[in-house]
């Protein structure tokens, strides 16, 4: 939205302000200076140079006249506070205009007339094989060219060269051929054609064109202007950001100077253009108007620019004396003109309030081109634990040795949880964070031979053993299977004693029995058999 801003003619001029008016606010509070470098940058991009080529909304496409262009390079350039990368250059050749058509009357038109003159030695007594009419028509011209006994190829070709060269002959000739021409015409033209047959001389020819002009009645139209002189070549831009439109930089006083570089002295240089530039609703002056006291003097830089710019340019302008020309006439209107000043700061009232408008930014600052999409980690919630139940307690319990041969038995015997109040661990509650679980760092395992414990060696047989292990039969395995433990019995009572290993899981529950095994209880033996020698 275009604001118009209050300017003055000296500097700080919207400081005096009376005692009744508010005081004004701060320079970044009125966006003043914001809203200002918006609307010149929109200025200097579509409205300050005359647009070349390029496409405006709700009007036809700009068509620029035949042209070639060349591209002559690409630089920087900056106008004021403002800055244009990347800003390409071209070179446009305007091509003359197309000669304007001029009347030609070949052999053809001759042939092809209706007095029916034709060549290879045809007579003209075949016209009395036409219509009534025309021979009503073109009686006066056969009646001219009775004393003629034939046409030859040479009279045809001699008439159309004096066509050529006499409008007057060439217009009398067209009459004659699309049947409008009259009698005294027709008449006239015979004339013509006779004393070409008869002489060839000059005086001849023009004795009869100033009989046929003075008897002719139809003007003819005068002839096509000169061909206008090739027009200059103009230099266009292009913006980066305006990759659609081009400018074109306008033809007036203008002075180009080379400035070294700071950064680089001596090898690079800048390229200084101190231009006249007429307002966007003011017409470009001509050459004769260039001193228009309207015209604005502007300093365009151009950073570090290739050399094939800076040679399109010093042509452009036209040359050492024409450099000179132009400082003076830069000069006067330096003179002439008058420097306002901007106002920074404006007090509370609608004009701030546009402004604030304005330079409100109604849409969200992104990047144009984004980062990598980082996922917020998700945040671990503390565990809730149920109270843990008591542990149950293993009891033993002997059983009642009955009568006869008794022997030991172990049970297992899991205890019912009492009536007493268990005591539970202690367990974390809903509010409690979870302790953190202390990481312990895991012993590097060791690449090495079973056998010789020797590392950095080659292992073979599963990467157990090394190849001096195995051939010296160090890593022979023998199987040895595996026999469980036999029950022993009591010498006095015979009586089978468990293993020790089924003690140790009756009353030890964490611990497993080896993985081979299978747990054995107290099984009694079978009866002896009778002795005999006691019968007996």
């Amino acid at each position: 939205m275009r604001v118009d801003l209050p300017t003055g003619k000296r500097p700080g001029w919207e400081l005096d302000v009376s005692e009744e008016e508010a005081d004004p606010s701060s320079v970044s509070e009125s966006c003043v200076v914001l809203q200002s470098l918006r609307q010149s940058r929109d200025q200097w991009m579509y409205f300050a140079f005359p647009r070349f080529s390029g496409r405006v909304r709700g009007k036809p496409d700009i068509v620029p006249p035949p042209h070639t262009i060349q591209f002559r390079g690409r630089c920087q350039i900056e106008i004021g506070p403002h800055i244009f990368s990347e800003t390409s250059f071209y070179q446009v050749q305007y091509l003359p205009p197309a000669p304007p058509p001029t009347p030609s009357f070949s052999q053809s038109s001759w042939q092809a007339s209706q007095y029916n003159y034709a060549p290879h030695g045809q007579q003209n007594t075949h016209a009395g094989s036409q219509t009534p009419v025309t021979q009503h028509t073109t009686s006066p011209l056969l009646s001219s060219l009775s004393s003629m006994s034939s046409i030859s190829p040479a009279l045809i070709n001699r008439v159309n060269g004096a066509a050529a060269n006499n409008p007057t002959l060439a217009n009398l000739l067209q009459l004659a051929a699309a049947g409008k021409g009259s009698p005294e015409q027709l008449k006239t033209l015979g004339l013509l054609i006779q004393s070409l047959a008869t002489s060839e001389s000059p005086e001849a020819l023009s004795s009869a064109a100033s009989l046929a002009q003075s008897s002719s009645v139809q003007p003819y139209p005068p002839p096509a202007p000169p061909a206008a002189p090739p027009k200059e070549f103009d230099l266009v831009f292009q913006y980066y950001d305006t990759s659609h439109e081009r400018w074109i930089l306008p033809r007036g006083p203008v002075i180009c100077e080379k400035v070294a570089d700071t950064r680089t002295p001596g090898l690079t240089y800048d390229i200084v253009l101190t231009i006249a530039l007429q307002p966007p609703n003011v017409a470009q002056p001509s050459a004769g108007d260039a001193e228009n006291p309207s015209a604005q003097v502007v300093v365009i830089r151009l950073k570090r620019p290739p050399p094939a710019i800076w040679e399109t340019i010093w042509g452009w302008v036209g040359g050492e004396e024409k450099l000179n020309a132009n400082r003076k006439i830069l000069d006067d209107l330096k003179k002439q003109s008058e420097r306002v000043y901007l106002a920074h700061r404006i007090p509370e009232n609608s004009l701030l309030t546009q402004l604030r408008n304005a330079t409100a930014s109604n849409y969200a600052m992104k990047p144009i081109k984004p980062g990598p999409v980082v996922t917020p980690r998700p945040k671990r919630k503390p565990a809730q634990r149920k109270p843990t139940q008591p542990a149950p307690a293993s009891q033993t319990q002997n059983a009642p040795q009955a009568s006869g041969p008794t022997f030991q038995v172990t049970k297992m015997v899991v205890a019912t949880p009492s009536t007493s109040t268990p005591t539970t661990a202690p367990s974390l509650t809903a509010g409690q964070p979870e302790p953190k679980r202390i990481k312990v760092a895991r012993p590097l395992l060791e690449i090495r031979c079973v056998s010789c414990q020797q590392t950095d060696v080659p292992l073979i047989l599963g990467g157990r053993f090394c190849r001096p292990c195995v051939d010296s039969g160090k890593a022979t395995t023998v199987y040895v299977p595996y026999r469980p433990p036999q029950p022993s019995y009591d010498a006095q009572q015979n009586i089978p004693v468990a293993p020790v290993y089924a003690q140790q899981r009756s009353y030890a529950q964490a611990q497993a029995p080896p993985p081979s095994s299978t747990f054995i209880n107290a099984v009694p033996p079978p009866n002896p058999p009778p002795d005999d020698s006691k019968k007996t």
